[in-house]
């Protein structure tokens, strides 16, 4: 984890991100036992709005393992999700797709046009829900800013996601 190699199974988390994680395990570990329950992670997937169904709470505590998690197993379950994540180049090179003036910005009613059209995560083929893209562009959403073009560049003058700030927040 720290140091030298590290686990290959972090390679592909931003530091920042990696940083919140063990943060978040402190949190959840109130009592610094360097270990968290069941009932620490369902009150985070209760704080998440997700609900912490016995089927959710196995994929971080499987029936054959220990009824507790330390911090490289809590690590090891959040990171492999993220192993499916698009590498930050791939994910770029799509947003620059919707961004007609290289401003930064790209329309809210086309991007979520696109992603109520495209399946979720965990190659499911899942439709995202409402809900879901609302998570999405969260607070990345705005009034459209002048863009790299000028004024009158943009012929829509609604709301826009600025996906160069999402980035930034995304990849540390």
């Amino acid at each position: 984890l720290g140091g030298g190699g590290g686990n290959a199974a972090y390679n592909h988390i931003p530091q920042a991100l990696l940083h919140s994680m063990r943060e978040s395990f402190e949190v959840l570990d109130g009592h610094n036992h360097g270990a968290i329950d069941a009932g620490a992670v369902g009150e985070m997937l209760t704080q998440l709005g997700l609900e912490p169904s016995a089927a959710t709470l196995a994929t971080f505590f499987p029936g054959q393992g220990p009824p507790t998690l330390n911090l490289a197993r809590y690590l090891d379950t959040l990171a492999g999700p993220l192993a499916e994540l698009s590498a930050p180049e791939e994910l770029r090179a799509a947003f620059e797709a919707f961004d007609l003036d290289d401003s930064g910005q790209i329309d809210v009613g086309a991007l979520r046009e696109a992603l109520a059209h495209s399946a979720g995560g965990g190659g499911g083929g899942a439709r995202l829900r409402q809900a879901e893209i609302d998570g999405i562009l969260g607070e990345f959403s705005s009034r459209r800013a002048f863009g790299a073009k000028g004024l009158h560049a943009a012929k829509n003058k609604g709301d826009v996601f600025r996906y160069r700030d999402f980035m930034a927040n995304v990849s540390g």
